[in-house]
């Protein structure tokens, strides 16, 4: 018969102290009861626990050997204990990310840098690749959170909205639409179109624009990032239409930004699984990007 890990306990105890009475007073039970205990461990063991030499209860050899594993028993129960008072403290744990390029450079960083001052302990990871993969890592629970822009394909994902804002026009300094404080669809057909395919989300909101705006779209340099989009402008290879995420950190970056109409909104969304509930970590985490948000808006970065 196996012994209970309460048996297991009161033998680990008594082995430290050398005394029922001390066992006794560290468990905070009786002393009978102790010794109660330890009898019905040897009796159900089939050989004793516990010599008594010089006035102290001695573990016979049988009890010495099954200590080399209590040891490691007991000091692991004691680490999960830790463990579980921290994680209600919601200060250790960890968090796994996926996002797009956009969102993991741009909003993230921010977010990440004001969760890491309160919660220090918690660990994040964060994997950069495009919506598809997003969404199938989310669906698939190998991530607690997705960042992606809209409009996304059907998925089977729960979509929770960020924030959303409309699409810019970003050109080189000495573009002759940079001294415009807005610019419509219709004005940039003069000028090389740097934009996404119509199979990627923007692709897809940009084409929707063009077509309201009744201008056919040509687009002279395909990319498939923002961020290539906005350098090709950079250095004057055309105009480029991108969603204003990709800007947050590089509004002064030799690009100006115009306003584009027919406006055009493209919302960030945090993709979770339908079928699991957030973890804690993940819940205060999300809260703290809404409030990095905010603060973004707020500053006139968004």
């Amino acid at each position: 018969m196996s012994l209970s890990i309460r048996q297991l306990q009161i033998i680990h105890t008594v082995a430290s102290f050398g005394s029922v009475t001390s066992a006794a007073q560290a468990l905070g039970i009786s002393q009978p009861a102790v010794s109660m205990m330890l009898r019905e461990c040897s009796r159900e063991a089939g050989f004793p626990m516990f010599l008594r030499k010089q006035g102290r209860l001695q573990p016979t050899a049988e009890t010495r050997v099954l200590l080399i594993d209590l040891e490691r028993v007991f000091d692991g129960i004691e680490r999960i204990g830790r463990l579980i008072e921290d994680m209600s403290d919601t200060h250790v744990g960890s968090i796994q990310i996926a996002a797009t390029a956009t969102l993991a450079n741009n909003i993230l960083p921010a977010a990440i840098a004001e969760f890491q001052k309160s919660r220090p302990r918690i660990q994040i990871s964060v994997k950069t690749t495009d919506v598809p993969s997003v969404i199938q890592s989310v669906v698939r629970e190998e991530v607690d959170l997705g960042l992606a822009l809209s409009p996304l394909a059907q998925h089977d994902a729960r979509a929770i909205e960020l924030c959303t804002a409309d699409l810019v026009a970003v050109v080189c300094p000495t573009h002759p639409l940079a001294g415009l404080a807005m610019v419509e669809a219709g004005d940039l057909t003069p000028y090389p179109l740097i934009s996404f395919s119509r199979s990627q989300p923007l692709g897809a909101l940009v084409e929707q624009a063009f077509r309201q705006a009744g201008t056919p779209r040509r687009v002279a340099i395909e990319v498939n990032q923002s961020s290539v989009a906005c350098a090709l402008a950079r250095a004057g290879a055309g105009v480029a239409v991108i969603d204003p995420f990709w800007l947050i950190e590089a509004r002064e970056n030799g690009v100006v930004c115009l306003k584009f109409a027919p406006g055009t909104a493209v919302t960030a969304q945090v993709l979770v699984s339908r079928g699991a509930p957030l973890s804690r970590p993940a819940r205060l985490f999300l809260a703290t990007m809404r409030r990095t948000i905010k603060s973004l808006q707020v500053q006139g970065l968004l």
